[in-house]
C-alpha cells in the first residue's frame, strides 16, 4: 500500500500549495494539516496501552493514522489555532500543551521528515552553523557573536575594514516591513553597543563581493543561482531588500564546494536547506549561512530550477509501496 505524505503547514503557506498540487498530480495520498487551526479546529490524538501505541490526526475533514504516513514536510511545529477568548495565562497554558503534543511527533513514528524540527532548530543556530562550516572546510567570514560590548568593540577595532551587524534571530512570521536586515555598523551604533547586553548579536567582517549565490539542497540534488547583488545600491549589503529585482540565473557550484555543502547537511541531519554564499572578486566562495526552512519559490520562478519536483521526489520515495 502506498503511504501518505503529511504536510504540516498553515493556510497561508504558498510552498505547501505547490507541493500539494504536485503530489495530487502524481496521485500520491496526502493530507494538509494547518497548524493555524490547531488545536481549536483540528485534533491530534495519542492512544497508548501496554500492547499498543497509536497516533491519529483529524484535519480537513479527514482522519489519518500516522502508521500510514511515509513522509512529513514541515517548516516548523508552531500551533496558533487558539481561541481569542483565552486570557493571557490561559493562552500560555494552552500553547505549552499544544507544543508538547506536537513535539512528540518527532519520537512516535517511523517516517521521513523534511526536515525533522529538532534538527531544524539545531541548524538554525548561527554559531553552530559557523562551527560546522569551519569543520567541513568552508571559508567563513571573521565573526564575533556576543552580548559583551567590550568583545564587540575589540573585534571592530581589530578589523581591517567595515563590520556588518546581523541579528542572531529572525522570526519566520515577521512582517515584511519589520525584517531585520544586515547593515554596516555606523559610529553612532558603535557608540550604543551597550544595547547588546540584552541579546547577542553577530559582528562580521564585510567580505568584498563580486556576486552572491543561493544554493538550495534537496537530498543529494543541488540547485544554485547567481544573485547579482552588486548591481543595485539597495542590495549591495543585503539582497533581501529587493529580492525580486535582483538578476538571478542558474549556475554550477565548484565540486569541492558542493562536497562541503553535503558534508554540512549530513552533519546536521538535514534533507532540505538553503545556503547563502558570497563569491569574492578573486572567486572564493564564502559561506554566510544555511536556512533549513528557507524559501525557494522566488528562485524557482526566476530560474526554472526544478526544486518543487525534487522536494516531491524526496517526499514520495518513502511513501512508495
Amino acid at each position: 500500500m502506498t503511504k501518505t505524505c503529511l504536510l504540516i503547514t498553515d493556510r497561508l503557506e504558498p510552498t505547501a500549495d505547490l507541493l500539494l498540487a504536485e503530489l495530487r498530480r502524481r496521485q500520491v495520498p496526502c493530507l494538509r494539516w494547518n497548524l493555524d487551526q490547531y488545536p481549536s479546529a483540528c485534533q491530534l490524538t495519542f492512544n497508548a496501552s501496554t500492547r499498543n501505541f497509536g497516533v491519529k490526526v483529524t484535519a480537513d475533514g479527514r482522519e489519518l493514522d500516522l502508521a500510514d504516513v511515509g513522509s512529513i514536510w514541515c517548516r516548523g511545529l508552531r500551533p496558533s489555532g487558539f481561541s481569542d477568548d483565552l486570557a493571557p495565562n490561559e493562552r500560555d497554558f494552552a500553547e505549552t500543551g499544544a507544543r508538547r503534543a506536537l513535539d512528540a511527533l518527532m519520537t512516535v513514528g517511523d517516517f521521513v521528515w523534511i526536515n525533522n524540527p529538532a534538527r531544524n532548530r539545531r541548524a538554525n543556530s548561527k554559531p553552530a552553523q559557523l562551527y560546522v562550516a569551519q569543520q567541513v572546510g568552508l571559508d567563513i567570514p571573521s565573526t564575533v557573536i556576543t552580548n559583551d560590548p567590550d568583545e564587540a568593540k575589540s573585534f571592530i577595532a581589530g578589523s581591517d575594514g567595515e563590520v556588518a551587524y546581523k541579528s542572531l534571530s529572525q522570526n519566520l512570521e515577521v512582517d515584511p516591513d519589520k525584517t531585520l536586515y544586515t547593515g554596516v555598523l555606523t559610529k553612532k551604533e558603535i557608540a550604543n553597543l551597550d544595547l547588546i547586553r540584552q541579546t547577542p548579536g553577530i559582528f562580521q567582517e564585510l567580505v568584498p563581493k563580486a556576486y552572491e549565490v543561493r544554493t538550495t539542497v534537496v537530498g543529494r540534488k543541488v540547485f544554485s543561482a547567481r544573485i547579482d547583488s552588486q548591481a543595485h545600491a539597495e542590495t549591495k549589503i543585503d539582497w533581501r531588500h529587493l529580492p525580486f529585482e535582483v538578476d538571478d540565473r542558474p549556475l554550477e557550484l565548484p565540486s569541492d564546494i558542493e562536497r562541503k555543502v553535503h558534508a554540512l547537511m549530513d552533519a546536521f541531519g538535514l534533507v532540505y536547506g538553503a545556503f547563502d554564499f558570497i563569491v569574492t572578486p578573486d572567486a572564493r566562495h564564502v559561506f554566510l549561512e544555511i536556512n533549513p526552512a528557507g524559501q525557494y519559490m522566488w528562485i524557482e520562478a526566476k530560474t526554472g530550477l526544478g526544486i518543487t519536483a525534487a522536494l516531491v521526489d524526496a517526499l514520495v520515495d518513502p511513501c512508495a509501496a
